[in-house]
This record gives structure tokens, C-alpha cells and sequence, in this order.
């Protein structure tokens, strides 16, 4: 069995949502998108599904994974995700739900990341040793950006997810990995 640390840090910056946690962004394409979320906010709390176009975003296109949040169920379904993405999973990730692809042992941490940004609202930056499974682990880092078409309530997450694909880490059951999750409050 695969054991993980999660390590939350809630952050609200001082005047402003360029603090540390942001500053940490290794990827230059993951900080380009986040760049692109703030100026696509313009003066609201976040951007719209609608403000959402890839032309803009072109470095990180195939990384990336945009999902509906359906609160009536509770559950997060792919709307699209990017050639990595998917070639990763090994198929399409469109019209799936969260709770149906992501292995048991790990879908209370990738959820509980993903609520952070739908009930805050919160930008989440993970960095570290993203495993799925006890077999697939990676190191790298992810972003999960809230989107609102009503200006309050979150209804959709815009992400990307930068991984050393190549580079399996070799398992070790008895050693713990750990990632960090840096969280910033709108």
C-alpha cells in the first residue's frame, strides 16, 4: 500500500492573491495559466466556462482537463482533457465522472483538493509525488482553477497537470511520499 502525506496550507495574501503560495509554481506552463486565470477574471472573483479559449492557452493544452461540478450529485465529470492527459489514463476522458476513474485509495485526496476550489473558492497548487496508485507514481505539480458562471458559486474547474511522465519513481513500501497542497482563498 502506497502511504501519503497531504500537507493543506490555507492562505489568504494580504491585499492581494499573488502570495507565496502562487510564487511556488514551478512549471512555466502551469504559471502561464494561472497568469491567464487572473487576467480573465478581470475585477470578478474568478473567469467564466465562457472565458475559457484555448487560443489563449496554447502551452498548456495538452495538459490540461476542464470539468464540470454538478452539485446536485455532488460528483465532477471531464468535459475535455488534454492529449497527455488522456494518453496517461490510456482513454478519453470526456463525459467521465472523477469518482469513476480515480482508484479507491486515492480518490478522498484528489477529491478533497478539488472541493477546496468549488467551497472556498481557492486556486490549489500541488507539488510533489502525484501518485494514482501504487504502481503509477510521478513527481511534478498540478493547478485547480475555479470557474463561476454566476460570478459566486463555482460550477466548473479549469486545470492542468505537469508530470515527469517518463521518470517512474522507484517504489519503495516502506518509504512515505508526500505532496503538498498550497491553497489561496479568492
Amino acid at each position: 500500500m502506497l502511504h501519503t502525506e497531504t500537507a493543506l496550507q490555507a492562505e489568504r495574501p494580504p491585499g492581494t492573491l499573488g502570495g507565496a503560495p502562487l510564487a511556488t509554481i514551478r512549471s512555466r506552463a502551469l504559471q502561464q495559466l494561472v497568469d491567464w486565470w487572473f487576467e480573465a477574471r478581470g475585477e470578478r472573483l474568478m473567469p467564466t466556462l465562457g472565458d475559457v479559449n484555448p487560443v489563449e492557452i496554447p502551452k498548456v493544452l495538452t495538459r490540461i482537463w476542464l470539468c464540470d461540478y454538478l452539485p446536485e450529485c455532488g460528483r465532477i465529470r471531464y468535459r475535455i482533457a488534454g492529449d497527455e492527459i488522456n494518453d496517461f489514463w490510456g482513454f478519453n476522458l470526456a463525459g467521465r465522472y472523477l469518482d469513476d476513474i480515480v482508484p479507491a485509495e486515492r480518490l478522498a485526496s484528489v477529491t478533497d483538493k478539488c472541493r477546496l476550489a468549488i467551497e472556498l473558492p481557492a486556486i490549489v497548487h500541488v507539488a510533489g509525488c502525484l501518485s494514482l496508485t501504487d504502481e503509477i507514481t510521478r513527481n511534478g505539480e498540478r493547478v485547480i482553477l475555479p470557474l463561476s458562471d454566476d460570478g459566486r458559486t463555482v460550477n466548473a474547474l479549469l486545470g492542468a497537470t505537469e508530470r515527469d511522465w517518463f521518470r517512474e519513481l522507484e517504489f519503495d513500501p516502506f518509504t512515505t511520499y508526500s505532496e503538498t497542497a498550497a491553497v489561496t482563498a479568492l
